[in-house]
């Protein structure tokens, strides 16, 4: 019974936490894609259902020193990011929270089988928006860089200053957006769900996971290049416009056949070794 009474304490504790984040705090930070994390994490642990239920069976619960500290750090942060209005400090504290509620209640083997579910609670974490700026602008610069290269060696009448492309008698800027942050983060977001609940060895599912954000960035730089075709050969209207809100899904259908496509390129290694 102490239990549930616990959970029902952490739940409202959190709750103006996370009402709080949905009406604007991942807004502001660029990080709207965390509106699903927490749905997620909540499927997984679902998912380990029956596991769960015959570890808590058989848990020695309120032994576990490692977790009752966690606990306290998870508290403490809390309550400095509370009383700072911190939502970095603040969010982040639901880990070690959970990490320590879990097992100093039910024990390590618990603990173990939702360690996946407790990592991915990471990327609902809002990045300070210093951040944010401190890793979008090398990649902006980076894409700019190499898009120009590119286009010149086939001969496009494109030149760069700083973050600004001229192609033609066009112009683009490489705002924030343009960076791919979002889609990056996004789909790493689900490509990441998509790995775990796969089958096939841990060295299989490394290389995957490794190769999530090299194919966002190849598939950025692909949409960036196409809006500065579009835009070169049909007007900043066309390229600027519809093109550039719906690009995004460029960088979707890349990433999906990139990890496909590298998942068949390792499963058919896989055929040949067993040969």
């Amino acid at each position: 019974m102490i239990h549930y009474i616990i959970w029902v304490i952490m739940v409202l504790l959190y709750t103006p936490l996370f009402l709080g984040l949905y009406r604007s705090g991942w807004k502001t930070s660029d990080y709207t894609h965390a509106y699903f994390i927490l749905p997620v994490f909540l499927w997984l642990t679902w998912r380990k259902r029956a596991s769960l239920r015959e570890a808590i069976k058989k848990a020695r619960p309120g032994n576990n020193l490692i977790g009752l500290f966690s606990f306290l750090i998870g508290i403490s942060l809390f309550i400095f990011g509370w009383r700072q209005e911190y939502l970095f400090v603040t969010t982040l504290s639901l880990i070690p929270v959970l990490y320590g509620m879990i097992t100093y209640l039910y024990g390590s083997p618990v603990t173990r089988i939702v360690s996946f579910p407790l990592f991915y609670l990471i990327l609902l974490i809002p990045i300070p928006a210093g951040m944010v700026d401190d890793l979008t602008l090398p990649m902006r610069y980076g894409l700019s860089i190499i898009t120009e290269m590119i286009l010149r060696l086939f001969h496009f009448p494109i030149s760069r200053e700083g973050l600004l492309l001229s192609i033609g008698e066009c112009e683009l800027f490489m705002g924030q957006p343009c960076s791919g942050f979002r889609s990056i983060i996004t789909m790493f977001s689900l490509s990441l769900v998509y790995v775990y609940i796969s089958r096939g060895s841990l060295c299989r599912k490394g290389i995957l996971v490794s190769s999530i954000v090299p194919i966002a960035v190849l598939g950025n730089l692909v949409r960036i290049i196409a809006l500065c075709l579009i835009t070169y050969y049909f007007g900043e209207e066309t390229g600027q416009g519809f093109f550039h809100n719906f690009s995004g899904i460029i960088i979707f259908i890349f990433i999906i056949f990139g990890l496909i496509g590298l998942e068949l390129f390792l499963e058919k290694i896989l055929q040949r070794k067993r040969i």
